[in-house]
This record gives structure tokens, C-alpha cells and sequence, in this order.
């Protein structure tokens, strides 16, 4: 049995276990929604920086190589 909440449309009092029930089911989903895009924009975010990591990674390496080349090309003479 649920009692209501005095001033609060949405709430009502459990008269079992005393906990006051929020029936806004509307609300719920409205939030719930906001959770799973909040939770795919930092997914998105993560997976951007991890791209981001991965080219400094790949562009360290051609610098590295690119000098590598530069140096062995000034060793040789050419």
C-alpha cells in the first residue's frame, strides 16, 4: 500500500518498508536516455584520444625513420 507525499505530485510513501517511491516513470526515461548519451560522448571522447595517441605514435615513428634516412644519406655522401 502507498501513501502520497504531501506536496510531491510524483512521490508516495511505501507504508511496508517506509521508503518514499518516485512514480515519475516519464522522468526515468528522460534520464535514463541522458545516461546512455552521456556514456556514448565519453566513449566517443576515449576513442578519440586514443586515435589521437595512436597518430603522435605513427608520426614519431616517420620522423624517426625520416631522420634516420637523412642521416644515412649524409653518411653515403649523396
Amino acid at each position: 500500500m502507498y501513501a502520497k507525499v504531501n506536496e510531491h505530485e510524483n512521490l508516495v510513501r511505501d507504508m511496508h518498508s517506509k521508503a518514499i517511491l518516485n512514480k515519475d516513470k516519464e522522468g526515468l526515461q528522460d534520464y535514463l536516455r541522458k545516461r546512455e548519451v552521456a556514456k556514448k560522448q565519453q566513449e566517443e571522447q576515449i576513442e578519440t584520444k586514443n586515435r589521437l595517441t595512436k597518430i603522435e605514435q605513427d608520426m614519431s615513428e616517420i620522423k624517426n625513420l625520416l631522420q634516420t634516412i637523412a642521416n644515412s644519406g649524409l653518411r653515403d655522401g649523396n
